[in-house]
Parts: structure tokens; sequence; C-alpha cells
């Protein structure tokens, strides 16, 4: 088995699917891009729903973080990775119909989840953040963050693009969320964010 392919066919596919849809792309179509034979694709992967977890564990082990957040800096990166993975896999997030074809899907949801939460526990532990636990302000937070990720990717393409929020703008609405929780280290630490950004 050559590990090259096998990465070159998830790659392939992604691109397709993006160009596509996953439905609309069959396995013949993913082999003839590649100019390999259906053999050889379904060598490494049986079905296209393979295919389709290969991709989103890959995208899942690129947009985790293994470190802990401790900066605000830290936690841009994490929400600049998180924006990038959607970019990247548009035709998943676009169509709910691909959901629930990704085995596992709702455990990568669930990591994520947990990585927010852990993120903002430690921005608190840190005194970049006031105390969210009380009324479950934390747990509003990350789910508002999260859903919100869902309707920025997808925005429809006839939306009026004056009224479209480009990544750094979206990137930017995290932090107006977050704003009103900075307490006066956090507001310092911001403004240095923003002057290093800008």
């Amino acid at each position: 088995m050559r590990p090259a392919l096998r990465d070159d066919i998830v790659e392939t596919a992604r691109k397709l699917f993006n160009e596509s849809s996953y439905g609309s792309v069959s396995m013949r179509d993913i082999s003839e891009a590649l100019h390999i034979s259906v053999g050889n694709l379904t060598y490494y992967f049986r079905k296209k729903q393979d295919i389709l977890r290969a991709i989103m564990e890959k995208n899942f082990r690129n947009t985790a973080v293994t470190e802990q957040v401790h900066t605000f800096r830290q936690f841009n990166e994490l929400l600049r990775k998180m924006l990038e993975s959607l970019s990247v896999n548009a035709f998943y997030f676009r169509d709910p119909s691909v959901y629930g074809l990704n085995e596992g899907g709702s455990q990568d949801v669930n990591a994520l989840y947990e990585i927010m939460m852990k993120a903002l526990i430690s921005l608190e532990e840190k005194g970049l953040l006031m105390n969210l636990d009380s009324g479950r302000k934390r747990e509003s937070i990350v789910r508002v963050l999260m859903l919100s990720h869902l309707g920025w990717i997808q925005q429809s393409p006839t939306f009026r693009s004056a009224n479209r929020l480009s990544e750094e703008e979206f990137l930017n609405a995290h932090w107006v969320i977050l704003e009103p929780y900075f307490t006066e280290t956090g507001k310092k630490e911001y403004e240095k964010l923003c002057e290093d950004k800008g």
C-alpha cells in the first residue's frame, strides 16, 4: 500500500466534492481524476463513505490542538484553524444530508466542543476572561460560536457580496461576542493582539 496515493485520493476527492457536491461525485470520477482504475481506488477505500470519513478524520487532526490555550493569541489561532477547516471542507458543512454519512462525526463535534470549553476555562484561569460559569454562560458562548460557524460557511452564494463576511471579519466577530467578558488584563492582551494583527 502506498500512503502517498492514499493521501492523493483523499485530497482529490475533497477537491471534487467541493467543486460539485458529495452526492454528484462517483468513485469513477475520483479514479479518473487520479488516472487510476476503480479497482485500485477500492483497494484503499471500499466505498465513497470511507473516503468521506478519511477526509473528516484528517480535518479533525488538523483542527484539534494538543496544547491547552493560555493566551488570546492561541485562542485566535484555534478559531482560525476551525474556520480554515470549514472552508477546506465546505462541501460537508453545506450539505446536511452528508452529516449522517460520516460515522464518528458527532464524536468529532463533541471533541471540538470540549476543546473550546477547555480553552475558555483556561482563559478564565489566566485572568483574561471573567468567570463564565454562572448561568451556563460559558456553555452558551461555545454553542453560539460553534453554531455560527455553520451559518458562516453556509452563506448563500446569492447573498449579496456586500453582506457576506470574510474569514477575517467573521474571526473578529468572535471577539465581539467575548469582549463584554474581558477582564482588565484581558482588555490589555486583546489590544496587543489587535496591534499585532493590524
